[in-house]
């Protein structure tokens, strides 16, 4: 990796002095079913210079991912028409999508983080969502 004016191979030039910026626009999918959250959480990954999409339930996300959209990251509520996140979640993992995945709810309960880690989200994060909750896994990705 180039540490001085330029681009590597991944896409990630300096600014001179010692900091990296990616030329890569990271993407990010929204899959909550509250008009609210989806507003908020889309605003805090857009003003992160994330591009973002939005949809409202388990079943368009699977399809929207089955359409083959790829994003670098997903947040996905647990409660969700159709079909909830945890299924969301498996069904999404079992098409072999490795994106990073978050499960965002605001029940914080053990056994709920558990079936949303045992499904297949890498975290789990409690609403409501803040850019600071969100500034070490953004770092995560960036830094891949």
């Amino acid at each position: 990796m180039k540490l001085l004016g330029g681009i590597n191979n991944k896409g990630i030039s300096s600014l001179g002095n010692g900091d990296l910026i990616s030329d890569e626009k990271l993407t990010a999918l929204v899959v909550d079913s509250d008009i609210i959250c989806q507003v908020l959480e889309k605003a805090i990954l857009e003003s992160q210079g994330i591009q973002t999409q939005v949809v409202g339930s388990g079943r368009d996300a699977i399809d929207l991912l089955a359409s083959g959209v790829n994003f670098s990251l997903i947040l996905i509520a647990m409660v969700l028409p159709i079909m909830n996140g945890v299924e969301t979640t498996r069904q999404i993992r079992a098409m072999g999508i490795r994106s990073k995945m978050l499960g965002v709810t605001a029940c914080s309960y053990d056994r709920e983080r558990q079936a949303f880690l045992d499904a297949g989200v890498d975290e789990f994060i409690e609403k409501p969502l803040t850019p600071q909750k969100l500034a070490s896994v953004l770092r995560e990705i960036r830094n891949a």
